[in-house]
């Protein structure tokens, strides 16, 4: 199986040379190199003769807790689910207190008296705060997965469906391809006590699919942030002060705040009616009375949130997406007095708005485990920091420290995703993680990635080689959550969008694991009977990808490019691609007769990639085919976009037209 990495320069040169891939330009600096990482390693072992299930039959039975928490509840029913699935045994399922109906041994899931019982100095507590993380034992030929009460059990899901992958293999690729080993005997495994912990707590692959699929989203062990319990869904995302407050919220005497405190805001006349563009002022244009009060008006709005949804473990105080940032003497003065930059007036002031909220919370839902969000982004996204005279770097001052429950979502929507932080290409975005590092404490730091050119859905971004090196950074940084955007308002692109969700899965997971390695063996089990052809397509785009970013322009990466097509693909390589696909759909043809729903799935997945050869032939190479080549290329593009319910060629662009 070939391994493909990013490629050095040199070997990228020799390739072009090969390929003749045009003239040459001075060379930017290669795309990164990385090796495999030692994974993270369950201590565990099949127990050669002792099992779970034997031909077919099982005395085990599963024991959840009398009064299941969401996903303690969905952890059995995905285990009941893939157990029965390999080995055709339906184990049953009682509550901890039934214990006259264990009859011998069982799987424990969740906080059940059972382990409580088997572990009664487990100091489950030293992973609350995480939201994946989760205990893993064997005892007495019992097995035991919990997690603390917080975030609905996720953790135990979560440490499911590793007890599933090693006790029958199971893999999830995509919602119709999950794999299990087709066996009558399962083994008993044998596992140290130990905790488990993913090398990002939190993941979301911000795309329409997982959005639109809880059950495609879960399996993959991603959370939904918009959708999901453990997110508020009233206060997150972009644009979020909206529900805080804006110029045309009125106060008790019905008075508007944009007429009684002009101060609070970049403009207190806004009368946008989504009342989405309007960023604040954070210290009140100077003014430390009127601040407190504007403190204090955030806060209430906030409390009535924390008692509205009671489940939720994080709100988010959403920056506008734009760039109007306030500039009034106030502001000034504090970003040389005591804050750096925008992102310290914004935390100065939430430290100030979480005061309030800390001291109701301890009175009124102590023990709560609630957090706060607030973004880096655009004029936020630079840290707050000032290099000591030992050259190390620390917060500009004491009142830029997050509050301890807050937590900083940086968004480096400027970075050039074909190169990892520590590149060249990178060096404002390395020096603003390295700044938010110091800023930080264990866990604090969030961050919003991308993966995705906003302009181009018909062509791949190139990031393959990063992803696991971003992530490893990040990680490296004590990044506890990670969301990567990709194309979040279409459900069906090109672009391999079902390999980017698996590969970027397994690595915000493990970030040892290998990219390509990955893509490998989605290929194998996604496209089956066309995996070859389409692996070396998928090996000729990186290739391509990988020169042209390293010789030829090196924006490649960045979410907002705009690649030369003639050079990124030119017309001998997308001829080379359109070969490919015609193997692949050969490969396939077969099935035509003895599997038509099969032949249709796997059509449908070859198709959607080849839309992008039908976008580059039609709209870069259109004057080299005929007029009943263009007519047949037509028929064939509307009729996938339309299947595949296609409605932009871009994140808020219009279809290409031909």
């Amino acid at each position: 199986m070939k391994k493909l990495l990013c490629l050095s320069l040199a070997l990228l040169l020799t390739l072009s040379c090969l390929a003749g891939c045009g003239k040459k330009k001075p060379a930017a600096p290669a795309a990164p190199v990385f090796q495999d990482l030692e994974p993270i390693v369950r201590k565990g072992a099949p127990v050669e003769d002792k099992y779970i299930v034997k031909g077919g039959e099982t005395d085990y039975v599963l024991v959840v807790p009398e009064n299941p928490m969401d996903y303690e509840k969905y952890a059995a029913e995905e285990f009941t689910t893939f157990l029965e699935k390999a080995t055709g045994c339906k184990i049953k399922t009682v509550d901890d207190v039934d214990t006259e109906k264990i009859p011998g041994n069982y799987i424990s899931i969740g906080v059940t008296a059972q382990v409580k019982a088997a572990f009664p100095d487990l100091k489950i507590g030293q992973i609350s705060g995480t939201q994946s993380s989760y205990y893993l034992a064997t005892k007495d030929d019992n097995i035991y997965v919990v997690c603390p009460p917080g975030f609905q059990g996720a953790g135990t899901l979560y440490g499911v469906y590793d007890l599933l992958h090693d006790l029958i293999g199971y893999t999830y690729y995509d919602e119709t391809e999950i794999y299990v080993n087709d066996s009558a005997d399962v083994n008993l495994w044998n596992y140290e006590g130990q905790f488990i912990s993913p090398s990002i707590d939190m993941r979301t692959h911000s795309t329409s699919t997982i959005y639109t699929n809880d059950t495609y989203n879960t399996r993959l062990r991603y959370i939904n942030f918009s959708r999901g319990s453990e997110w508020n869904a009233l206060t997150s995302g972009h644009s979020q002060l909206m529900a805080y407050l804006h110029p045309s919220f009125t106060n008790e005497d019905g008075t508007r705040y944009g007429d009684l405190h002009p101060e609070w805001f970049v403009d207190p006349f806004e009368v946008t009616p989504a009342l989405q563009t309007n960023q604040l002022c954070w210290t009140a244009g100077g003014d430390a009375d009127s601040l407190k009060e504007m403190q204090q008006v955030i806060a209430d709005k906030l409390i009535s949130f924390l008692l509205m949804d009671t489940k939720a473990n994080y709100f988010m105080f959403g920056q506008h997406d734009n760039k109007n940032a306030c500039n009034c003497a106030g502001c000034q003065k504090a970003l040389k007095d005591w804050a750096g930059t925008y992102s310290g007036l914004q935390i100065g002031f939430f430290n100030g708005v979480l005061d309030i909220v800390n001291a109701w919370q301890e009175e009124n839902q102590p023990g709560r485990e609630v957090f706060y969000v607030i973004y880096a982004y655009s004029f936020t996204e630079a840290p707050p920091v000032k290099t000591d005279k030992d050259g190390s770097l620390a917060p500009y001052s004491d009142q830029v420290i997050p509050d301890e429950r807050m937590k900083i979502m940086w968004a480096p929507v400027s970075a050039n995703y074909a190169f990892s932080f520590d590149s060249p290409i990178n060096v404002k975005n390395g020096n603003d993680l390295a700044g938010w590092k110091a800023i930080c404490s264990s866990n604090q730091l969030f961050t919003y990635l991308y993966d995705l050119n906003l302009w181009y859905y018909f062509t791949n971004f190139y990031n393959f080689g990063t992803v696991q090196s971003m992530t490893r950074q990040l990680q490296d940084a004590g990044c506890s959550y990670l969301l990567i955007q990709g194309p979040s308002d279409q459900v069906n692109v090109p672009g391999f969008q079902a390999l980017r969700a698996y590969c970027t899965a397994n690595i915000m997971w493990d970030s040892s694991r290998n990219y390509q390695d990955l893509a490998a063996d989605f290929i194998t089990h996604y496209y089956k009977d066309a995996a070859a052809p389409m692996q070396e397509l998928f090996d000729m785009l990186c290739e391509r990808n990988a020169y042209y970013a390293a010789v030829l322009d090196v924006g490649l990466g960045t979410i907002n490019s705009y690649p030369t097509f003639t050079e990124l693909y030119p017309k001998a390589f997308t001829e080379q691609m359109e070969a490919r696909f015609q193997e692949a759909l050969a490969a396939i043809a077969h099935y035509e007769s003895e599997d038509t729903a099969l032949y249709q799935t796997l059509k449908d997945r070859i198709m959607m990639e080849y839309l992008c050869v039908i976008f580059l032939k039609a709209t870069v190479y259109g004057d080299y085919y005929s007029a009943e080549e263009m007519d047949e290329m037509r028929e064939t593009w509307n009729y996938y976009i339309t299947r595949f319910g296609i409605t932009r060629g871009g994140e808020g662009s219009p279809l290409p037209q031909f």
